[in-house]
C-alpha cells in the first residue's frame, strides 16, 4: 500500500540536466573601449583549507569599487584586436583523497561520479574537451564518461594542487593557437554552475588584472578564469594551496565576480553527506511546493483517517516476499521498533515470531486499526505508540532513553522527509543489533506521477527513493546489505477504491474540472484484472529493496 510518507518532520526532485555536445570551443569575447570594470579591494588574511587554487574559503565576499582611477593604468584590448578568445579549461584531479578515505571522484551524487558533475558542467557551455590532471591511481576512470577530455597524469601528486595546475597550464598553452582564456576548475566541486561558467567567459578581458574568480556566497573562489598575463603567477605557485596565496598577495591582478550559491568541495564523507541531504530536500519541497500550488482540497487532523483499510492486511500472508525478507532477520528474544508502522503491515507478523514490537505512527486511525488487527489475530506483544520520528519530547518519554529496540525498522515512509539525517541518526541511535529499511526504486507515490500531466497539466516531481537513500547511507561510510525483490503489481477492487486513492495523491475536489479530467485519465490509463480489480496499464511490477546495516557503521 501505498503512504504519503510520515510526514514524520516537514511535509512535503528533478531531472537532472543532460549536457549538450557543441562547439569544439567555448568563447569569450573582449571588452569595448571604456567597458565597466570593478576592482576588489585586498581581500582580509585566513582561510579555512590548505588546497583551494581560487584561495581561502569562508571569507567574506570583497567589497567593489569603480575602475576610474586605473583608467591610465590599464590596458584596453578590444574586439579588433583578435576578436573572439578561444577558451580552454583544466579540471583539477589529481588529488589522493586521503581525508575522504576512498577515491572521493569516483563517490556517488545523484547518480554520477563527483568528477562526473564537473565534466558535465563544462559539457553545457560547450567545452567538452577540457585538460584533465589526474593522479597515479584512477580508480574512477572507467565511471566517467570523458567525452573529448585530455588526461595528463601527474606522477608526483604529493607536490600538490600547483603542480597540477602548472602542469594544466603548460598543456593548454602549448597548442596552437594558444587559448585566450583558461577556465581552472576542481574535480571535488560537483556543485560548479554552468550560469557560472558563462559569466566568468563574458566577463571583459583585462591584462593588468588577468585572474578573474567566481566569490560564492560560502567564499569559494572557484572557478577561476586566467588569462595569458597570469603566466608568471602560474609558474610562482607552490604546494597544495594553488593560486590562493598569490590572489592575496596581489590583489591588484585580480577580479572577483560575486555569484549566488555555494560551491563546496568534497574533502571529507561529511561533505558529501551535505551534498547528498540538501538534494533530497531541495526534492522534497519541490514535491510540496507542486502539491500547494494544485491542493484543491485540505488537510485532514488525520491524513490516513478516509484510507486506513487500504492499509489493513493479512499478518498470517505467506506471499509477501518483503515480510519473507524481514522474518528472516528476526530474533525471538529480541525487540523491534517499527517507525511508521501504519496498520502493522510488518509489525504484526514480526510480532508472532519475536519478543516484541514497538509500532510508532503519527496516525491515531493507523495504530487503531493495528490494534484491531492484533486483536484478531491474537497478537499481545505489540505496544502502539502515537507519535513523529526523530520522537518529540512526550514520545521521548513513553520510548525511554536509547537503545529502545534490538532492530530499528523503516517501511516505506521517509521519501518525503525533508530532514532525512537527524531521521537516520535517530533511527541509529534506536538500535542495538540492526538498522533495517524497505524501500522502492520510485517512492510509493511514483504510482500517481502518470495522472499528473492529463489533470494538472505538468509532469509530477519525484520524490528521493531507494538509489538516494543507498548514496546516503555509503556517504556516511555504511556498507548496506541490499535484497532486491520485486513486488506484484498494484491492484485497486474497483474503480471506485482507484479514484480514492488518487484524489489524494492529485489533491483534487470532487466533482471539479480538475476531477473530471481524473476520471477520463482513470479511463484511459487503467485496465481490469482476471479477478474483476482494476490495476494501471503497462505498468511493470517495482522493485523494492530491502537494506541492512548496522547501526554503529555510520
Amino acid at each position: 500500500p501505498v503512504r504519503r510518507g510520515l510526514r514524520f518532520s516537514q511535509d512535503p526532485g528533478g531531472p537532472t540536466r543532460t549536457p549538450r555536445r557543441g562547439r569544439p570551443y567555448a568563447r569569450v569575447d573582449r571588452p569595448t573601449a571604456g567597458a565597466h570594470r570593478p576592482r576588489s579591494r585586498r581581500p582580509g588574511p585566513g582561510g579555512d583549507r590548505p588546497r583551494d587554487h581560487g584561495g581561502d574559503r569562508g571569507r567574506a565576499a570583497g567589497r567593489f569599487r569603480p575602475a576610474d582611477a586605473r583608467t591610465r593604468r590599464r590596458r584596453i584590448v578590444t574586439r579588433g584586436d583578435r576578436g573572439a578568445e578561444r577558451v580552454a579549461a583544466i579540471v583539477l584531479a589529481a588529488g589522493r583523497s586521503s581525508r575522504f578515505g576512498r577515491d572521493k571522484l569516483s563517490a556517488s551524487l545523484k547518480g554520477r561520479p563527483v568528477l562526473q558533475h564537473v565534466l558535465d558542467a563544462l559539457a553545457v557551455v560547450d567545452i567538452d574537451d577540457p585538460v584533465v590532471i589526474v593522479g597515479t591511481d584512477e580508480q574512477h576512470a572507467t565511471a566517467i564518461d570523458w567525452r573529448a577530455a585530455r588526461r595528463i597524469r601527474n606522477a608526483e601528486p604529493d607536490r600538490g594542487l600547483s603542480h597540477s595546475l602548472q602542469l594544466g597550464w603548460s598543456a593548454v598553452m602549448a597548442t596552437s593557437p594558444p587559448p585566450g582564456v583558461v577556465l581552472v576548475t576542481l574535480g571535488d566541486q560537483p556543485a560548479t554552475d554552468p550560469t557560472t561558467i558563462r559569466r566568468l567567459l563574458a566577463e571583459p578581458l583585462d591584462p593588468d588584472r588577468p585572474i578573474l574568480s567566481a566569490r560564492h556566497a560560502d567564499g569559494s573562489r572557484n572557478p577561476v578564469r586566467l588569462e595569458p598575463a597570469a603566466a608568471d603567477l602560474v609558474a610562482e605557485a607552490t604546494r597544495d594551496r594553488g593560486l590562493g596565496p598569490l590572489m592575496d598577495l596581489h590583489p591588484d591582478r585580480v577580479r572577483e565576480l560575486p555569484v549566488s550559491g555555494m560551491n563546496p568541495d568534497v574533502d571529507v564523507p561529511a561533505d558529501l553527506v551535505a551534498l547528498i541531504a540538501a538534494d533530497w530536500a531541495d526534492r522534497v519541497r519541490a514535491n510540496a511546493d507542486q502539491v500547494a500550488q494544485v491542493r484543491a482540497t485540505p488537510d485532514e487532523a488525520d491524513f490516513y483517517a478516509p484510507v486506513t483499510r487500504m492499509f489493513v492486511v493479512d499478518p498470517g500472508r505467506r506471499d509477501d516476499p518483503v515480510l519473507d525478507a524481514l522474518l528472516a532477520l528476526a530474533r525471538p528474544a529480541e525487540t523491534w521498533l517499527d517507525i511508521g508502522a501504519g496498520a502493522g503491515r510488518y509489525a504484526l507478523p514480526i510480532a508472532a515470531v519475536a519478543s516484541g514490537v514497538i509500532a510508532l505512527d503519527p496516525s491515531s486511525s493507523m495504530l487503531e486499526a493495528l490494534r484491531n488487527g492484533a486483536a484478531r489475530a491474537g497478537i499481545g506483544n505489540v505496544r502502539a505508540v502515537e507519535g513523529r520520528w526523530p520522537p518529540e519530547a512526550d514520545t521521548r518519554a513513553e520510548l525511554g532513553p536509547d537503545p529502545v529496540a534490538d532492530v530499528s525498522l523503516l517501511a516505506h515512509v521517509g521519501y518525503d522527509v525533508e530532514l532525512i539525517v537527524p531521521f537516520l541518526d535517530a533511527m541509529e541511535a534506536a538500535a542495538r543489533r540492526l538498522c533495517v529499511a524497505v524501500m522502492m526504486a520510485e517512492s510509493p507515490a511514483a504510482i500517481a506521477a502518470p495522472f499528473w500531466p492529463l489533470v494538472h497539466g505538468r509532469e509530477r516531481i519525484a520524490l528521493p527513493a531507494l538509489p538516494e537513500f543507498l548514496e546516503l547511507l555509503e556517504a556516511r561510510g555504511v556498507r548496506p546489505e541490499v535484497s532486491i525483490v520485486a513486488s506484484e503489481r498494484r491492484r485497486w477492487q474497483d474503480r471506485d477504491e482507484l479514484r480514492a486513492f488518487l484524489r489524494r495523491q492529485l489533491w483534487t475536489s470532487p466533482g471539479s474540472e480538475a476531477d473530471q479530467r481524473l476520471d477520463a485519465a482513470i479511463t484511459d490509463l487503467t485496465e481490469s484484472t482476471s479477478d474483476g480489480g482494476i490495476q494501471l496499464a503497462g505498468t511493470p511490477s517495482r522493485d523494492i529493496g530491502v537494506v541492512r546495516w548496522s547501526p554503529g557503521a555510520s
